[in-house]
């Protein structure tokens, strides 16, 4: 009676797992124009966007329900910007503020099929919003962390499956 307890909780925690998680996440691999990569990964609401001129991190909320595709259409307000944009061989870091005027740092399509990241650069600022066209994309699925937790779950059942079976037999014994 106890071991059919036991594997009902189990499997119905393993179900539980299964249905509350999504199978996968997306990590979004963009070309642009310049050969710069942009990268967008869903599961974690972050990216880098790494070329000549420029290499950040950022992060946001928002970046979670990003669909992808070859001409996505979006607006994400971040969170976070760190690292630098190069301009005339000077590296500079993000800022959100330009004397008194403010705005959020965000990562936006234009409507002539171009991705800006929305930032002033520097301080004093000396330069504002970097823009590129995509040239390419490719979608990389990552497993999510549920489905290796079912196996890792299903590894530690099959070891007391082997440990039980083992004192069976050296009582029998």
């Amino acid at each position: 009676m106890k071991t059919a307890i036991k594997t009902a909780a189990f499997a119905m925690a393993a179900t539980t797992m299964v249905a509350s998680a999504p199978s996968s996440a997306a990590i979004f691999e963009y070309t642009m124009s310049d050969g710069d990569i942009l990268t967008i990964d869903t599961d974690n609401g972050t990216g880098t966007w790494i070329g000549d001129d420029v290499d950040v991190s950022f992060e946001g909320n928002d970046i979670r329900s990003f669909q992808g595709g070859d001409n996505p259409s979006f607006s994400f307000t971040l969170s976070e910007l760190t690292g630098t944009r190069t301009i005339r061989g000077i590296d500079y870091t993000p800022t959100r503020e330009n004397g008194r005027r403010f705005h959020p740092w965000m990562l936006l399509t234009t409507n002539r099929g171009q991705i800006n990241l929305w930032s002033w650069w520097g301080n004093p600022v000396v330069a504002g919003d970097y823009v590129r066209g995509i040239s390419d994309y490719r979608v990389i699925d990552v497993p999510a962390p549920s489905v290796l937790g079912l196996f890792g779950l299903a590894l530690v059942a099959l070891g007391f499956g082997r440990r039980r079976r083992r004192i069976k037999a050296a009582a029998a014994a």
